[in-house]
Order: structure tokens, then C-alpha cells, then sequence
């Protein structure tokens, strides 16, 4: 069962003008495209063919639809506008991507191939759809969140104690590493200030960690982190919000960049996931569990006023907003 938001895949703070949410879902076997519109109704079929069609991410422009599709047998990364129409596949034929990131301009997506086993990170202009390579040769890459001038691309090598969190320019060659040892899922702060990541302790359990753009003093502000559910900075860059175990089951909560004032938003015995703030910071869109399935569900930012956004009897596979 696949829970993978891609929080933010746009890089920055994508979430402005339009409140619309992309979600996935799998209807009767097969997984699609839908979208919600502001007030949450009439959900829009955006996609319809034979194939698995996921992970669908707005642009920070609003203006076009990213996702993943095996309709060619092969995971691969295409594009649509707004309306569901205009789709193409804009990554290399039978090239496996498993992931991807927005730039802040709208004009390219760091993405994340697979090939035997080993995943690199590549850089791809969606006005030319030709792609630049990024981490480098034998490295197992992560693709990880850009800069909010969307000069610098976070990516995360797995490699144990070898790896680490590093900083690269797409333009550039310099390859600057930010912190060494078992550590993933870096997100940039929206002030650009920060980045947030997960520290993965030797007996594999995370902890969420705050460092400075250039990789300096390291905080840990949350324990017993989920390895699989990502993380996101608030649009004022003043807290973040995180699911963790530490009481048993998966439950959303914030924190601030310093570790202080830590507030759990959810409390019930289904798991909540994937947390990503609205663009007014005012909200927080997040998946919930209930009768085998998941829906869609916002809350303010301070737990209260949880609503249920959606309520059909197929299984919500990711959504962004």
C-alpha cells in the first residue's frame, strides 16, 4: 500500500493562487489522476489509461500537472496542463523514475532514476525535456528539495556512514556536502535559511533534523520520525510539520526549526500521513486511514477543525495542493 505524498514536489512554496488538490486513487484496480476544486467537490477524472497513473504534483506556477505513469510499462515522469489535457511523457523512453521535484520557476524537475537497483539524480527542462545528470556516477542518489531561488538542488546519498546530505548547483560543478553519516529527505526551509532532514540512527529508527543552508548546527527536533512520511516546512518558515510513532501509531504533529513547542495535531488509532501546509499556512492537508481506505482531510494549523475531503470507497493513493 503505497502512502507517499509528494509534499512540495514542487520545490518552494508552490501552493499559491488556486486551493485545487491532485490527488490519486485507485479505481477499480487501476490508478488515476483526479482533481478537487477549492471548495473540495465535483472531483475531475484527469487521467483514464490503461496504467497506473500517480504521484501527481502542481507546478509553482499552477499552470501544469506533474506525475508518474507506467502506461509504457516502465515508470516514467509526464506532464499535463491544468485541465488533464496536453499529456506527454517528457522523461527518456523506458528510463524508471521513481520520484521527482518541481524547480521554483516552473521550467525543471529534479528527478530520480532508477537503473539496476542503484538510483541517480537528474536534472530535466521540461521546455526541451533533455536532462542533465547531477549526483555523480555510482552514487545511490535521492533527489531532494531545491533552494528557493532555485539556485542549489539537496539530494541524499545512500551509502551508510559514507553518505550524507549533499548541495549542488544543476549549472555548476562544485558538489558542496552539508552533513555526512545515514541521513535523508532534505527540505529547504521557505526563507531559505534552513533544511530539514532525517537522521537514521544505527538502530534504524529517525529523528528529524534542522541545519543551516551550509550544513552548520545540526538539531534534532523530533524522535521516533516516520522513515516513510515526508515532512514540510510552513510557508513563514516559523514551524514544521512531521509524523511520528512515539505514541504507538503514526500521528501528525509541528515543531519549530529550534526544536521548541512541539504539538501533536492528531490523536486517534488510524494512521494520519502525509502533512503538507496550504499556501496561507492557515492549513494543513493531510491523509487519514478509515475503513481500509484513505481520504483526503484538512485541518487548521492547530489541529482543529478537521474536515473530511473526500469520501468514495477507492483507495487515495497521494494528492497536493
Amino acid at each position: 500500500m503505497l502512502i507517499a505524498l509528494i509534499v512540495s514536489a514542487c520545490g518552494g512554496d508552490s501552493r499559491s493562487g488556486s486551493a485545487d488538490v491532485v490527488y490519486s486513487a485507485e479505481v477499480e484496480g487501476n490508478i488515476d489522476v483526479f482533481k478537487l476544486g477549492e471548495e473540495f467537490e465535483n472531483a475531475v477524472r484527469l487521467t483514464s489509461a490503461t496504467g497506473d497513473d500517480f504521484a501527481p504534483a502542481w507546478s509553482p506556477n499552477k499552470e501544469t500537472i506533474a506525475f508518474l505513469s507506467d502506461r509504457n510499462g516502465t515508470p516514467a515522469l509526464w506532464v499535463m496542463d491544468a485541465a488533464g489535457d496536453s499529456k506527454r511523457q517528457v522523461s527518456a523512453a523506458g528510463v524508471e523514475v521513481a520520484t521527482f521535484r518541481w524547480s521554483p520557476d516552473s521550467t525543471r524537475i529534479g528527478i530520480e532514476i532508477v537503473s539496476g537497483g542503484v538510483h541517480r539524480v537528474e536534472v530535466l527542462d521540461t521546455e526541451t525535456d533533455a536532462s542533465t545528470a547531477l549526483s555523480s556516477a555510482g552514487d545511490d542518489a535521492r533527489v531532494g528539495d531545491w533552494s528557493p531561488d532555485g539556485e542549489w538542488l539537496v539530494y541524499s546519498i545512500n551509502a551508510g556512514e559514507n553518505g550524507g546530505i549533499m548541495r549542488r548547483n544543476p549549472t555548476g560543478v562544485d558538489e558542496i556536502v552539508l552533513v555526512t553519516g545515514r541521513a535523508s529527505n532534505p527540505r529547504w526551509s521557505r526563507n531559505g535559511q534552513w533544511i530539514a532532514f532525517n537522521r537514521v540512527l544505527d538502530d534504524g529508527s529517525v529523528n528529524l533534523a534542522v541545519m543551516n543552508k551550509d550544513g552548520d548546527s545540526e538539531t534534532i527536533v523530533a524522535t521516533g520520525v516516520s522513515a516513510s512520511a515526508p515532512h514540510d516546512w510552513a510557508p513563514d518558515s516559523k514551524h514544521i510539520v512531521y509524523v511520528s510513532e512515539v505514541s504507538g501509531n503514526d500521528e501528525i504533529y509541528v515543531v519549530k526549526p529550534d526544536g521548541k513547542d512541539t504539538e501533536q495535531l492528531t490523536s486517534n488509532r488510524v494512521t494520519d500521513a502525509a502533512p503538507i501546509w496550504s499556501s496561507s499556512g492557515e492549513l494543513i492537508l493531510f491523509l487519514s486511514e478509515g475503513d481500509g481506505s484513505y481520504d483526503v482531510y484538512s485541518m487548521a494549523n492547530n489541529g482543529e477543525q478537521q474536515v473530511r475531503k473526500t469520501s468514495i470507497p477507492d483507495l487515495i493513493i497521494t494528492a497536493d495542493w
